[in-house]
């Protein structure tokens, strides 16, 4: 270790000896100056990185809260409309297929798609902000400086939410042609082989194809993985972003990706608890009534498509509540996990200091 990380390790444990108020979080003394030089070499393990999370959202559980739960609300209830509109729309459908035309029923169930869609952006644009400022209070922490919801925010919007932005649609793009073109490969083969009446050909090709093109597609994902961080921590742009994620992710391809796996299946598991309760509770009497009808003698002559539709009518408000639930969820825990995980590939990545070499025998100072 040099000079200058020893020196570092000191005065940051002189600064959390002597109780400094803004330097009080255990991993700070492990983080600080990262960038530069680590103060300590120690390779971190999962358990690590989970019990950093969960002591590090004491300090930042303000800006999930503030930030989080207030912009979560109307991209919550934008929703649950769009929900209860689509479902309309089905309904309507349904009931004009022998009054209209085929074409003019898909117009009226694209349009209410398109709500669908209007919603699902913006809550990936309102969850984006979020993640940005509780990644930037994180950091902050880490560094050891004062932080506030307003100061992060303002900082967020003025500084990184534009780029970040940018980022985003093109990492999406690049997805998108990885995942299409094996899409495109896949099929292309599955046609010939079908031409030739190859069918067990076609089937094992297109299985293969089709696990392989995934994998591509996975492999360039976590690849990308900390590309956000890059952007809010370090102030990288769009290109850097990506050189920077892949460099940290390279031989290190299979923990980032057990390490966000892991993670991502416990705030599933997390959210699962949250939405069982509100879906059972919610859902039990209207389920109960539509079953009701389906067994009566008056119903009998319904289909059930159209029970089903009864019953899922009116559940947007219900689905709102629960995608506002398990983004605010997601907006604690994970932006502070991909932090941590973030400034522990950085660690990883700074080579170790060459000692001196031993001066021969008789050679003076």
């Amino acid at each position: 270790m040099s000079s200058s990380s020893v020196s570092n390790v000191v005065t940051t444990e002189e600064r959390v000896n002597e109780g400094d108020p803004s330097f009080d979080f255990p991993w700070q003394v492990r983080y600080s100056g990262a960038g530069d030089h680590m103060a300590d070499t120690k390779r971190s393990g999962f358990a690590d990185l989970l019990d950093g999370t969960f002591s590090m959202i004491s300090r930042t559980w303000m800006t999930s809260l503030i930030i989080g739960g207030v912009l979560f609300i109307p991209a919550a209830f934008l929703f649950g409309w769009a929900y209860n509109t689509f479902m309309d729309s089905i309904k309507d459908m349904a009931g004009s297929m022998t009054r209209e035309s085929p074409t003019e029923a898909l117009i009226i169930f694209g349009k209410a798609y398109l709500w669908i869609l209007l919603a699902v952006l913006v809550q990936g644009l309102v969850y984006l902000f979020v993640r940005a400022c509780v990644t930037e209070h994180s950091a902050r922490v880490l560094r050891g400086e004062p932080a506030n919801s307003f100061d992060v925010a303002l900082h967020v919007i003025k500084h990184r939410y534009a780029p970040l932005l940018g980022q985003r649609v093109l990492q999406i793009v690049i997805l998108s042609i990885a995942l299409g073109g094996a899409a495109f490969v896949t099929g292309l083969v599955i046609g010939v082989a079908a031409a030739l009446k190859l069918r067990v050909l076609a089937a094992i090709l297109g299985s293969v194809l089709g696990l392989a093109g995934l994998a591509v597609v996975i492999w360039v994902a976590v690849r990308y993985r900390v590309t956000l961080e890059s952007m809010v921590i370090d102030g990288s742009g769009i290109e850097q972003s990506f050189d920077t994620s892949m460099a940290l992710v390279r031989r290190k391809w299979w923990r980032v990706f057990g390490y966000t796996l892991l993670f991502g299946l416990m705030v599933s598991f997390a959210s699962a608890l949250i939405a069982t309760p509100i879906m059972f509770f919610s859902t039990i009497r209207q389920f109960m009534h539509g079953l009701e009808n389906l067994l009566t003698e008056t119903s009998r002559s319904r289909s059930f498509n159209a029970v089903f539709l009864q019953l899922m009518a009116g559940m947007g408000r219900r689905f709102g509540i629960l995608q506002y639930a398990q983004s605010l969820l997601s907006g604690f825990v994970t932006p502070v996990f991909m932090t941590l995980l973030f400034t522990e590939l950085k660690k990883q990545s700074v080579p170790e200091p060459q000692r001196p070499e031993p001066l021969p025998a008789g050679t003076g100072t």
